[in-house]
């Protein structure tokens, strides 16, 4: 501390040293931000090799880190000085990593090797929207956002954005596991409402378990959620949540079943208006989580919708289908205009069911139809590879004589010819039932 001429105290810096120096001169400080997806990646890799749980990783185990995200196949021969490098520029007292070191690497390898890191999670989550859920506000409405985790796993949590004074919220989010999911692990959903300044009041809740979506194609569907304990004495309020649920591990294989939707008629009214506002659902009988709807149709008897939808990976052979025709009702349930199933046999057949069938009809003076294709993959694939076999044996037994063909045939004659003795005797004419034959 040095005092000026005016009497003014003043501060003096403590002059660098010569390392100090050297440091400053010689390197170059940049502070970068990584995504949270970059982020959960390298702390869950931090910790699957941190064994003692000490917060520290010592040079074997960040080899071991190396290795598994697929260092050691992508440099060969160079990988072991590449590591013990990779150690040594991040370890500041050369015996460990601390999580912020081994980020620092993390954000480095990401940059120079980005097909391997980061790697992919273990699920991906689509959060689509919510219907009916309860008010929680004076206006009657809530502001919800919808949370998912795998459950007993907090650090798996994510949320959606929160919808202002609305029941029926539209997210249409995407969120990831977090490498925190395990197979046998089931996953947790709740909507919450948002009050600013706390974690939020809970609406609803479900839980997926892991043999709805541990699978191939995963789990597309709607799921009933359940109210929370505080509301539960509230009536007439059956919340339900649309979600995705991907394995990556799985690849997608195509749908089992394609199923269109084409148009129906003579449906009987069920409005003042003498119409209807028909929509169709479809589902694989006794298989709820496969159940698709059209779009509803306004003030009409004979709806067209051509729409196409999929079994949704679970259809097994022996499988119905149930076709419903409903009359959309905004304030009140929708009224059912005709039903029919569509047993296994009548589709599942090479060229599948393409036509209309009859619907039951609570009316029995109206006699509705419904026209549908249904095709089962296995069925039509095994056709085309039939006719392919087929078309191939017709071009087979079809194909002319080639040229080298008639060549080699033309020479082995001329052979036969040339080893015939000159004074060899002509064979004798043939009878005539023999000739003919």
């Amino acid at each position: 501390m040095a005092t000026g001429a005016r009497g003014v105290k003043t501060t003096t810096s403590k002059p660098l040293t010569v390392a100090q120096k050297i440091e400053a001169a010689t390197t170059t400080k940049t502070q970068v931000t990584i995504s949270e997806l970059q982020a959960c990646d390298a702390e869950d890799l931090f910790s699957r090799y941190d064994f003692e749980g000490t917060a520290l990783l010592p040079r074997g185990a960040l080899t071991e880190v190396l290795r598994d995200i697929g260092l050691a196949k992508e440099m060969g021969d160079g990988f072991g000085p590449f590591a013990q490098l990779a150690f040594d520029s991040h370890s500041a007292d050369s015996h460990f990593l601390s999580p912020h070191e081994f980020k620092q690497l993390y954000y480095r390898l990401g940059k120079e090797y980005p097909k391997l890191l980061p790697r992919t999670p273990n699920l991906k989550v689509t959060v689509h929207k919510a219907n009916g859920l309860p008010p929680a506000d004076v206006n009657g409405k809530s502001d919800p956002f919808c949370t998912m985790q795998v459950v007993g796993k907090p650090k798996t949590l994510s949320q959606t954005r929160h919808i202002d004074k609305t029941l029926d919220p539209k997210w249409g989010e995407e969120f990831s596991d977090k490498y925190g999911y395990e197979e046998g692990d089931d996953l947790l959903f709740e909507v919450m409402d948002y009050d600013k300044g706390t974690t939020g009041d809970l609406l609803c809740s479900c839980v997926l378990p892991c043999k709805e979506f541990h699978r191939a194609g995963g789990f597309e569907g709607t799921l009933p959620m359940t109210l929370a304990p505080e509301l539960g004495k509230l009536k007439g309020y059956a919340p339900v949540l649309k979600v995705r649920v991907q394995v990556n591990a799985f690849p997608e294989p195509p749908p089992a079943v394609n199923i269109v939707i084409r148009h129906a008629e003579g449906l009987p009214p069920a409005d003042a208006n003498g119409k209807s506002d028909p929509f169709c659902s479809v589902m694989l009988v006794g298989k709820t989580y496969t159940k698709s709807l059209t779009t509803i149709k306004p003030k009409t008897l004979d709806p067209v919708w051509n729409e196409h939808f999929t079994d949704k990976h679970r259809y097994e052979v022996g499988d119905s289908i149930v076709f419903k025709v409903w009359d959309y009702d905004k304030t009140g349930d929708n009224d059912l205009l005709g039903e029919v199933i569509l047993d296994s046999s009548q589709f599942h057949k090479p060229g599948g069911f393409d036509g209309e069938v009859a619907l039951n009809c609570p009316e029995p003076k109206f006699a509705p139809t419904l026209g549908v294709k249904v095709t089962v993959r296995e069925c039509e694939e095994a056709a085309l590879a039939a006719a392919e076999s087929a078309r191939a044996r017709l071009a087979s037994d079809a194909a002319p004589v080639s040229e080298a063909s008639a060549e080699a045939a033309a020479v082995a004659a001329a052979e036969a010819v040339a080893e015939v003795p000159a004074d060899a005797a002509p064979a004798p004419a043939a009878e005539p039932a023999a000739a003919a034959a």
